[in-house]
């Protein structure tokens, strides 16, 4: 099958077609919700394009981002291997295709497969870092620094176009800071021709520049993903 999304594609051939029988595309609109906290997962996506987000709400309500999903994975596919319910909210942020496979079919196929099941544990290792490094971003780096690693982290996701239609609430709920805070700093970087800023939407114009901006994370990420992927072939002839 053809397909544009980094986790399906790492996959081998035998795994993805254990997969692909039972997978169909869907598509949403931003806004849509796909889980709330503590419902069952029924259903696995993987993005082929558009944008996740994961909340945790808190007990007044407020939701709070904690992750941000694209073509580079899935949702519910790690739930789905544990207690079977999703502790976060999953909200599409930017229109989506994904294909969709049942909970049911997955496991199927991740009973069948040792290959299969030592991938999700590599993913699962990849996310554990991306959480990590998130955290001590968020003590030692500066908004704009933060601002800058995200804004790239989505043109990675969405498939690398120049133009994303993110919004100032969710670039706020993404860094965890407020709405006059994204407009400062968004206007910082729009004001040094590094990106282009309107109502909803940003355009990267110089991407090599808004990476020197970006802090450390950016470039420490990718290296833990690429080592994954480096170490992922050894690690199979193995099981």
């Amino acid at each position: 099958m053809q397909t544009t999304n980094h986790l399906l594609q790492s996959l081998e051939q035998h795994d993805l077609d254990l997969l692909a029988r039972d997978m169909r595309p869907m598509t949403f609109k931003a806004g849509e919700v796909l889980y709330e906290p503590g419902d069952e997962v029924e259903w696995i996506y993987f993005p082929e394009q558009g944008l996740i987000s994961l909340l945790t709400v808190m007990l007044s309500g407020t939701a709070v981002e904690t992750a941000v999903v694209g073509n580079e994975g899935g949702v519910g596919f790690l739930e789905v291997a544990g207690a079977g319910v999703t502790f976060s909210r999953a909200l599409v942020q930017v229109d989506l295709l994904a294909l969709r496979v049942s909970a049911a079919a997955y496991i199927a196929a991740l009973d069948a497969s040792a290959s299969l099941r030592q991938f999700v544990t590599s993913h699962v290792e990849l996310l554990l870092a991306e959480a990590r490094q998130t955290l001590a971003c968020q003590t030692h780096h500066s908004h704009e620094q933060r601002l800058a690693w995200w804004i790239l982290e989505c043109q990675d996701r969405t498939g690398g176009g120049p133009r994303l239609p993110l919004k100032q609430d969710f670039l706020a709920n993404m860094l965890g800071i407020q709405r006059s805070a994204v407009s400062r700093v968004a206007g910082a970087l729009k004001a040094d021709g590094v990106i282009d800023y309107t109502r909803g939407e940003i355009q990267i114009l110089d991407r090599e520049r808004l990476e020197r901006r970006s802090c450390e994370c950016y470039a420490t990420v990718a290296h833990h993903r690429a080592l994954i992927e480096t170490r992922r072939p050894a690690l199979q002839r193995t099981t």
